[in-house]
């Protein structure tokens, strides 16, 4: 084969119970299933030779369900006999007496297009299109070796690629304590494709000799989670490797700090935030409040967030939220002999003595002050 065209994904997640969304967990168990369909369309559709899927199809290697199973298989099998479908066990589907990929491993590969990666086959073979598939499959949760070390390209073969799902040396602070990173140096040359999982933000390590990508979750799995949403398509050919990201994700996370100072009551600040962010169903709202509230505001953050839960598809307050005026009695209980106490004193006497025009602006200042004595950032 002159050229051979692939599509990576991984980190699917089917199944995955989503508490953080409370009763909308369903509905986006749902849009996972949605994209891995359009991913199966895209590569029936667009005549890809292969899908390879770089781990964690599904969220547990124990506890998928027969739905969830029978839903994977009859898609996978949806892309039809010309395009082949290579699976990588990762960290959450790992292959283990007992697992997923044990118990159902016939099941899969009766399909004909489907080819799930085991401790013991670690290469899968195509020869009528010159192409070797390698990978070494996770045999528990957490990953204990460095899959490019024991793996090697093919050479009676035009196409090697490789698959490896974990996190990279000196690209990740978040290490289990007993996961051994994947170390591009003990990657053997020879490979024209590396694609990874295990993280749910596409990224692209390495553009050339060879390409090195995590494709990303293709829909949300978490809050945290930027950059998800896409199925990577890669073109190899004579004269390298191409790729491009083509969107399958529904939802989307968006991250946004309000300043609450003025506020009044919790109608303003809904208002206040739809003028900022306008309403999508699509959007999970990570909203953090900061600011200052008058001792006489009525603004209950947490009615505001129950409010916007209609606008979109989730809300969640992060962060501590916006601080309220301190009354003139709770300063001056503050011990004199203290740092806080000293400050507070010195801005009430500035306060006395000062001209009409300037009192506000120290009262503003006693209040912002004393509120990061306290430790609040009202900035946000």
């Amino acid at each position: 084969m002159e050229t051979i065209r692939i599509l990576h994904t991984s980190d699917v997640h089917i199944g995955a119970p989503f508490l953080f969304l409370g009763a909308k967990g369903s509905e986006q168990r749902l849009a996972l299933r949605e994209a891995l369909l359009a991913i199966v369309r895209i590569a029936k559709e667009e005549k890809y030779h292969a899908l390879v899927i770089a781990g964690d199809l599904f969220d547990s290697a124990f506890g998928a369900s027969d739905a969830d199973v029978s839903f994977a298989a009859g898609c996978l099998a949806g892309a039809g006999p010309a395009c082949r479908v290579v699976i990588l066990p990762g960290s959450h589907d790992h292959y283990a007496a007992g697992s997923v990929y044990e118990r159902e491993k016939r099941r899969f590969e009766a399909l004909g297009n489907v080819h799930i990666l085991t401790p013991e086959r670690r290469t899968i073979e195509m020869s009528d299109l010159s192409l070797a598939v390698h990978g070494v499959a996770g045999v528990s949760n957490v990953l204990l070796e460095s899959a490019f070390s024991i793996l090697a390209p093919r050479a009676q073969y035009r196409w090697n690629v490789c698959l490896a799902h974990g996190s990279l040396e000196g690209y990740s602070a978040r290490l289990e304590p007993r996961e051994a990173p994947l170390r591009l140096a003990e990657l053997p040359a020879g490979f024209d494709y590396v694609a990874l999982g295990h993280w749910h933000s596409h990224l692209v390590v390495r553009e050339k000799d060879p390409l090195v990508v995590y494709s990303g979750s293709p829909e949300i799995i978490a809050r945290d989670q930027q950059g998800s949403g896409f199925v990577v398509s890669v073109t190899l050919s004579a004269g390298g490797a191409r790729f491009e990201r083509i969107p399958v994700g529904k939802r989307r996370i968006g991250c946004h700090s309000i300043d609450c100072t003025l506020l009044q009551s919790t109608e303003e600040l809904v208002r206040k935030v739809l003028d900022a962010v306008p309403a999508d169903p699509d959007l999970i709202l990570e909203l953090s409040l900061a600011g200052l509230l008058g001792a006489e505001s009525a603004l209950d953050p947490g009615r505001g967030a129950t409010e916007l839960e209609r606008h979109y598809f989730s809300v969640r307050l992060v962060g501590k939220g916006p601080s309220r005026e301190i009354s003139r009695e709770e300063l001056l209980a503050v011990p004199e002999d203290t740092v806080a106490g000293a400050f507070v004193r010195r801005m009430l006497r500035k306060i006395e003595s000062a001209p009409e025009g300037k009192r506000e602006l120290y009262e503003e200042a006693l209040q912002l002050g004393y509120q990061l004595f306290k430790g609040r950032d009202l900035i946000g």
